[in-house]
């Protein structure tokens, strides 16, 4: 359960004081907002009906189906007797743990918030065998009475709860116990207690009060029930005598969603069918608020299906309707969570507080749950949605609840802050015969990919329009989400689109503004074929300089990570330069990408791909200075990076040939480099010990020399703690998963929340890694040995090097 709370009138007042609000809304707090567009005004009014078919926000009363002794018992209590009163209570809170609470992500404990007892569904058992018959039939009244006629709605046991004198629970909403959980049961059983009201508020007042039967005097002798809606706040107001018993139910959607059945108004829907006829297939698009609350779990799992009450009706009229209108006025329908943050500091003179930050996004999900397609979340957007108002409410009855605040004390140099984040889900739609223009506009970029290629080809003009579009969300999303705009879909439908187009205008504008960084993409090997094809097309001198900027640049900083399913800047233009005829563009793109390479890192230079490619071209090149920058370079390089650099330029000359530049060149770096290797293998033919020489952990000196020494294992008692254990199995998690060739050790989180520490155990993995690259060391030396056919001893090969 999660304590609930906005932020005060005054704080939010100030939040939308300059009449800004959430995704292009415009207005004074008391505006009531109306979409633009005949279409949606006219599905905003019919829409505004379906109030009168929702099911009830709460209900209760006497469970007639319940037996009134139910037969309730207790593990290691036995049976509870009803009227439930001192003597059972007493056994039975011994028995129990106290209630918590939940505040914002964390749980936690007092009194003052909530002050009960509870006990597991696992202690409970009935012995009664109406129990369960009846349970059921008071669950398909539930069911009739919550709008789900012909859903096999489920009831699951959550908690047992027990209110002494002075038991309480402030006002709060629950939490989503379950998956699919719609609505909360509670069945109170007979007790002899006064006070204790369960009170159900909508929008801040007083929409319900269940007293259980305490009116006319059946408290004590029959069960009573009262249900309401998961995100309904409710508070259960204070036992002021005696002891009450409630049993604590979860009611859920089945979860075989194949029964699902849609329920939904016919004369809605009939008058949906011509509203949505009247959407323009402009520009027209809608977004519907949901009244109700929910999870990102819940609506990830099961779409639509999860909406409840006012928002159940609504929606499902217009599903229904959609299903009858004409196919070229179809809509296409997303669920989304809108979410607004605002963020206040201090001014240290005094002046009050000013705005820092203020930002928007959207999660998008289908509406029809997809195993194969995750939701998507486009960060710092500055969409405009059109919001429909059913219900004709003010800007501040839309926005002002739904605002969760945070106060930030002094830290260090900065000031104190608050900040509210504002969050809703809503109904999206747009016209299908739209929806790659709206998809460009608000989707997540690669989902809007995947609606441009179902549409193209596309002419120059139209494409010159897409890409002004993608242009302008970029300069406000790329730097958020990198690399948001630089997945490998994108970057090969658009160089797809910009080949087709016909236009060389178009190419630089792609590569200048929308794809400036093509190295290190994932997957970006694939580019190859399209970016040949471009190059070959088009006039270099209108795209050379476009092309070349976009190739030299990679994602990346400043790592020296070799990735298997990444080209570098430099191997990608290799690739290309090697794809091409010679001409201008392959002149050019050689002149770049030697002058790029020789700034590599040594790691980088001499990656095994890289290479045969770089020598080859620089060979080619008709600056000789270029080859002999390229093998001076080699001469100074570190002999443990050699390997793969005389693998690599031995493909590229004839064994027999040993007269040669290549065959001079790689016979130079051998001595060197069978040096290293016989420097190597003596170390590593030690027989097996834990000691692990190069270990290295910043973190900690004790474990680094852990690491280094003899011992099989640590713990981390003297080391460093934490706070509890969930943040040493954290750590551990992390530490795990972290890939390293100076050690090899597991990491287990182990002790309580009071003194978690960590158990570190070294493993053989290091030892047998070292053992397998021994035997290719040797393997190395006596392979250069035979392949040059020098036939020197080690002192000769130790002379050489220092010649």
């Amino acid at each position: 359960m999660a304590a609930s709370g906005g932020p005060p009138q005054r704080e939010q007042e100030k939040d939308f004081e300059k009449g800004k609000w959430p995704f292009g809304g415009e207005g004074t707090p008391d505006t009531v907002p109306i979409p633009s567009g005949d279409g949606c005004v006219r599905i905003s009014e019919v829409l505004g009906r379906a109030d009168k078919e929702v099911g009830e926000y709460s209900f209760g009363g006497k469970a007639d189906s319940l037996p009134a002794v139910p037969g309730i018992c207790i593990n290691d209590v036995g049976t509870i007797s009803v009227p439930f009163q001192e003597h059972d209570a007493t056994k039975l809170i011994e028995k129990c743990e106290k209630s918590p609470f939940g505040h914002n992500f964390d749980t936690k404990m007092d009194d003052n918030v909530r002050k009960s007892w509870q006990l597991e569904p696992s202690q409970v058992e009935f012995k009664n065998p109406l129990w369960e018959s009846g349970l059921h039939q008071l669950t398909r009244t539930i069911t009739e009475r919550l709008g789900y006629s012909g859903v096999p709605l489920q009831c699951v046991l959550y908690k047992l709860l027990v209110y002494e004198e002075g038991g309480h629970f402030f006002k709060h909403q629950d939490t989503e116990k379950e998956d699919g959980m719609i609505a909360t049961l509670v069945v109170q059983l007979p007790s002899l207690h006064e006070g204790g009201d369960l009170v159900i508020y909508s929008n801040g007042e007083v929409k319900h009060r269940h007293d259980f039967g305490k009116a006319d005097g059946t408290v004590a002798f029959l069960p009573h029930y009262a249900v309401h809606y998961a995100d309904a706040e409710h508070a259960l107001e204070t036992v002021t005598k005696g002891f009450r018993l409630a049993l604590v139910y979860s009611i859920c959607l089945p979860k075989d969603r194949c029964q699902l059945k849609r329920v939904f108004d016919k004369p809605l829907s009939d008058d949906l069918v011509g509203a949505i006829g009247m959407v323009s297939d402009g520009d027209e698009s809608f977004a519907l608020l949901l009244s109700h609350e929910y999870t990102e779990k819940s609506i990830e799992e099961f779409g639509c299906e999860a909406l409840k009450g006012v928002d159940r009706v609504r929606f499902g009229a217009l599903e229904e309707a959609n299903a009858l209108v004409a196919p070229d006025k179809k809509l296409k329908f997303y669920i989304v969570e809108l979410t607004h943050y605002v963020l206040f500091a201090e001014h240290y003179d005094e002046a009050g507080w000013f705005e820092e930050e203020r930002e928007q996004s959207i999660a998008w999900y289908n509406y029809r749950p997809d195993p194969d397609d995750s939701i998507q979340k486009v960060e710092k957007t500055e969409a405009t949605l059109n919001f429909l108002n059913p219900a004709r409410e003010t800007l501040t009855q839309l926005w002002m609840p739904h605002g969760v605040k945070e106060l930030h004390a002094y830290t260090g140099n900065e000031g104190p802050s608050s900040s509210t984040k504002y969050s809703r889900f809503a109904i999206v739609a747009w016209p299908e015969s739209r929806h790659a223009e709206n998809a460009l506009e608000f989707l997540p970029m690669d989902l809007a990919c995947k609606a441009l290629n179902a549409r193209k080809p596309f002419d120059a003009s139209t494409l010159r329009v897409f890409l002004n579009q993608v242009d302008k969300r970029f300069k406000t999303e790329v730097d958020y989400s990198s690399p948001y705009g630089f997945s490998i879909e994108f970057c090969l439908l658009f160089c797809e689109l910009v080949l087709e187009a016909g236009d060389s205008d178009l190419v630089s504008f792609f590569f200048t503004k929308l794809c400036p960084k093509l190295g290190d993409i994932e997957e970006n090997e694939t580019l190859i074929p399209l970016l040949v094809a471009i190059i070959q097309k088009y006039d270099w001198s209108k795209i050379g300089t476009a092309v070349l900027a976009s190739l030299s640049k990679a994602l990346r900083s400043s790592s020296t990570t070799i990735k298997r399913d990444k080209l570098s800047e430099v191997e990608l233009t290799l690739r290309v330069i090697d794809a091409l005829d010679d001409g201008e563009a392959q002149t050019a793109l050689l002149e770049m990408v030697l002058e790029k390479a020789m700034k590599l890192k040594d790691e980088l230079f001499c990656a095994p791909k890289v290479v045969p490619l770089l020598c080859k071209w620089s060979r080619r090149s008709s600056d000789p200075s270029k080859f002999k920058a390229y093998s001076d370079k080699l001469m100074k390089m570190d002999p443990s990076l050699l390997g793969s650099v005389i693998e690599g330029i031995s493909k590229l000359f004839a064994d027999e040939d040993k007269t040669g530049e290549l065959y001079e060149l790689v016979n130079a770096q051998m001595p060197k480099r069978i040096e290293w290797l016989d420097s190597q293998i003596p170390g590593m033919s030690k027989s097996f010990t834990w000691e692990m020489p190069d270990g290295k952990f910043c973190e900690s000196p004790e474990i680094e020399k852990f690491l280094k020494g003899p011992e099989e294992e640590m713990d981390t008692k003297n080391a460093f703690g934490f706070d509890d254990l969930k943040q040493a199995q954290d750590y551990a998690v992390e530490g795990n998963n972290e890939d390293r060739d100076d050690a090899s050790f597991t990491m287990e989180a182990v002790g309580s929340d009071k003194e978690a520490y960590l158990k570190i155990t070294k493993t053989r993995k290091w030892f047998d890694d070292r053992q397998k690259k021994l035997e290719q060391y040797k393997a190395e030396v006596a392979g250069l040995m035979e392949r040059f056919g020098e036939k020197m001893d080690r002192g000769d090969m130790k002379r050489a090097r220092h010649e």
